[in-house]
């Protein structure tokens, strides 16, 4: 057995994270932390969301389709046997099945119509999150690269924070 097959058993001597000073700049890490979990929560959610609205459109589309589809099946017996003296009896029913369908239908494409108003306002909203998580990871593996949170860094970090609240309420 080969040296390079074997896995070392002791931990690796230099720690993942620097281990930073000041009391004060392990909070601001913490801080700036907190805020990248909340803003990759919320981009979690939102894009859950965003997808359960896409789910539900498709579901629409295809009743509508299968609606229209057995609307126009219904209109053209119900024309066929109007056509016909023998199948007058059965043109009531089945033009009353075709104004039923044809509603189902109408009512399916609004409901298509606003579940993509939902998807377009979802999508808007992930957009918010994604590109403030990014800058606030930027700023972060920089901080973390200096071994070092300014209070400048800091403050541009909590600033996108409350930037991105702001911007989240607008919408």
């Amino acid at each position: 057995m080969s040296s390079a097959n074997v896995l070392p058993s002791a931990p690796p001597k230099e720690p993942f994270y620097p281990v930073l000073t000041a009391p004060a700049e392990n909070f601001r890490l913490q801080e700036i932390d907190e805020m990248a979990k909340v803003l990759n929560q919320e981009v979690g959610h939102y894009c859950l969301v965003a997808k359960k609205y896409k789910q539900a459109k498709k579901i629409v589309n295809w009743s509508a389709a299968g609606s229209s589809a057995l609307s126009a099946a219904f209109s053209s017996v119900s024309l066929s046997s109007a056509l016909f003296v023998v199948g007058l009896l059965a043109t009531v029913p089945s033009g009353g099945i075709w104004c039923c369908l044809a509603l189902v239908f109408s009512r399916l494409i609004i409901a298509s119509r606003k579940l993509e108003a939902k998807i377009k306002k979802h999508q808007e909203i992930t957009t918010l999150p994604v590109t403030k998580r990014d800058t606030v990871n930027r700023l972060l593996f920089k901080a973390l690269n200096d071994n070092a949170v300014s209070a400048h860094e800091f403050d541009i970090n909590l600033s996108e924070f409350q930037q991105y609240n702001f911007l989240k309420e607008q919408v």
